[in-house]
Parts: structure tokens; C-alpha cells; sequence
């Protein structure tokens, strides 16, 4: 997996770095050379340390990634030169630009530092986080299920449809004799995903397979067997294993969830506190038209 794309941004914040002439090529290893300026281990860690902790590991865990961001910061430095010496530091609408990012750039840096890494959430918080905010946690009503599948190809003929629902009922009819039905989806089904595990599917929601599926497994009952269900893929035999009930977790059962979501949820408040200040402070005004509705 490649790391994602250089933001402008930061670029432009790598570029600005790389061309002061902070890093000497004798602090660490030297990594490139663009005329005689150089790029040193010293300064990949530094501009690494830029981007969100997994680009980080993207990068730094694998010597493609390294190496193709190492070309990048190569290339915007190549062409940032060649953009100079055409006079495009001069450009009106180009400085302007750069500004807007060099201001972007430090209201991130500053809301980062200054006050979301700032943010805590103790224990009472959290739970009284978790006390408003239940529903948030609720896990909707779930099914257990098995299936045998007879695949029906796209643009298979009447004749072949007809030989899959009756290889289909046949084992219908066998289930329902009572033989194994995990025995018999392992033998038969078509489903890959689910043979090896005599067609179980696990545990999943409403909505969260194909419609005609869904509408079948949640009418059954534990240890209910459908009839023949026709979908897009072909013929199923579906067995309900087991059903839980839409229910809301115990706080200590998921004690970690609910922190992540209540500092999620603090931080944003603070952010939210900290510019509505500001904005006052600042004696904000804003004259904008009411937009237009759309008919």
C-alpha cells in the first residue's frame, strides 16, 4: 500500500524546510543531492513527522514508500527551482495562494497544539458521556446464520435454473428429513466463503446482505430452516442459528469505545469554544448574501 498523495500544503512546508539550509549534510546520512543542496535522513524524519501517524508508518515501514516519497520531495524541489527562475515566486495570484496555505498551516498547527492535544477525558467524564449518548452505542438486532447456496450463472438458461432449484430443493428436503445441515453445506454449497465453515455467515445486521436474504433470515427464528430463496447469486437454504435483540452494551463492557467518542466529542467542543472566541475577539463581521433557494 502506497502512502497518499503530498498534500499541497505540506509540500510547500517541506519545500520551504529543505531550501532554508537548517540541515547540514553532516548531521546524518546524506540521502539525495539537488545541486548543492542536500536531503539528509535528518530531514526525510523531520518532514516524515508532518503527516498523520499512519502515513508515518506507511512510510517508514516500507523501503518503496521511503524511497518513492524521497523522489517526490526530489521532484517538488526541482520544480519549485525551475518555477523561480521563470519569475513565479513574483505571481500576484501565487503569493497570495501561498499565504493562504502558510495561514492554513499555522491554524492547524496551533489548534493541534495548542489545544486538542490538550484535551483530556476522565473516567467520570467518560462515563457520563456514555449515560447521555446511549443510542450511539446500541447494537442493532443481529442473526446467526448458515446457508447452502446453488449458484445460478449470469445469463444461465431456463434449463439450468431449473436443474439449481431442483438440486436445491432435493437438499431442502433432505434437511428438513434432518440430516446435518452443516455436513450438507460443506459438501454442496457454492459459496466459498462459507463452505469450509458448513456455511455459517457469522453474525450480521438488518440491511446487511442481499435484500432477499435479509428479509428471509430475520423472519426466521433460532433454528429455523427458509425455504428455497431466490437471489441474484441463485438458490439458498438459509438456518438461523442464533438471534440477538437490539440491546445497549454494559459501560465496562466497552469502557474504551466510549473513551475514544467522549475525547472525540471534547475536542471538538473545545475547538468549537476556541474559535467562537476568537471570532469575537477578532470583532468578526460577516456581510454574506442569503443564498438562493433552488426551486
Amino acid at each position: 500500500m502506497r502512502y497518499a498523495p503530498i498534500k499541497m500544503l505540506l509540500a510547500l512546508l517541506a519545500v520551504a524546510f529543505l531550501c532554508s539550509g537548517i540541515a547540514h549534510a553532516d548531521e546524518k546520512e546524506v540521502l539525495a543531492k539537488i545541486g548543492k543542496k542536500t536531503i539528509t535522513s535528518a530531514d526525510l524524519e523531520m518532514i516524515i513527522s508532518f503527516y498523520p501517524e499512519n502515513q508515518q508508518t506507511l512510510i517508514r515501514n516500507s523501503p518503496e514508500n521511503r524511497e518513492a516519497f524521497i523522489k517526490d520531495l526530489v521532484t517538488i524541489m526541482v520544480v519549485s527551482n525551475v518555477a523561480k527562475k521563470k519569475g513565479y515566486e513574483k505571481n500576484r495570484a501565487i503569493r497570495k495562494q501561498a499565504q493562504i496555505m502558510k495561514d492554513q498551516l499555522l491554524a492547524h498547527a496551533y489548534l493541534s497544539k495548542e489545544i486538542i492535544e490538550k484535551v483530556t477525558v476522565s473516567d467520570k467524564e467518560a462515563e457520563d458521556y456514555y449515560g447521555k449518548n446511549k443510542k450511539v452505542f446500541e447494537k442493532p438486532e443481529r442473526v446467526r446464520a448458515r446457508h447452502i447456496l446453488i449458484l445460478v450463472k449470469q445469463g444461465a438458461g431456463d434449463d439450468e435454473k431449473k436443474a439449481a432449484k431442483k438440486k436445491a430443493e432435493g437438499l431442502l428436503d433432505r434437511v428438513r428429513k434432518g440430516e446435518d445441515f452443516a455436513k450438507l453445506a460443506g459438501e454442496f454449497s457454492d459459496d466459498p466463503g462459507s463452505k469450509q465453515k458448513g456455511g455459517d455467515l457469522g453474525f450480521f445486521q438488518r440491511n446487511s446482505m442481499i435484500p432477499e436474504f435479509d428479509k428471509a433470515a430475520f423472519a426466521l427464528e433460532p433454528g429455523g430452516i427458509s425455504g428455497i430463496v431466490e437471489t441474484s447469486f441463485g438458490y439458498h437454504i438459509i438456518k438461523v442459528e442464533e438471534k440477538k435483540k437490539a440491546e445497549i452494551p454494559p459501560y465496562e463492557t466497552i469502557k474504551e469505545e466510549v473513551r475514544t467518542l467522549a475525547l472525540q466529542a471534547a475536542k471538538q467542543e473545545r475547538v468549537s469554544r476556541f474559535i467562537d472566541k476568537s471570532f469575537k475577539d477578532a470583532g468578526v463581521k460577516f456581510y454574506l448574501k442569503p443564498a438562493e433557494k433552488k426551486e
